[in-house]
């Protein structure tokens, strides 16, 4: 990814599906030296290639970042694994949002429901509410 910008851009759980069929696109595009486009209805994401071909550029709203087809291949290849992490943090939210409500006025560990979701971390939870009293 570009260096010399310090841009941050916050993708939501949408732009992160639309990152995700993007990108094998754009890349196959790239390769071909063919413009790609790619924003969703609302014109806040936006994922193109730049005049040449060589670069591309990833806008959210008016800010962006620089892309090249390294950085678009890096990404294809690990972004189902954001996916994936960001699908099992929506998933266990209610169960997180349930056992921080019980667990926010409890001094002692509270072990979590034998159903609650697997993905996250109870003990590092709990102890994360204990340094916000």
């Amino acid at each position: 990814m570009n260096k010399k910008s310090s841009t941050i851009l916050i993708l939501d759980d949408q732009q992160v599906n639309k990152m995700a069929e993007c990108l094998p696109k754009i890349c196959e595009s790239m390769c071909g030296f063919k413009q790609y486009r790619c924003k969703e209805e609302e014109g806040k994401f936006r994922l193109n290639t730049t005049g040449s071909c060589r670069g591309a550029r990833l806008y959210l709203d008016k800010q962006y970042i620089s892309l090249s087809l390294v950085d678009l291949q890096y990404l294809s290849w690990m972004f189902h694994v954001f996916q994936n992490q960001l699908n099992a943090y929506i998933l266990s939210l209610p169960d997180v949002m349930a056992y921080t409500t019980t667990a926010y006025i409890s001094v002692n560990f509270i072990e979590p429901p034998p159903n609650a979701n697997k993905h996250f971390l109870y003990p590092q939870l709990f102890e994360e509410l204990k340094t916000i009293l």
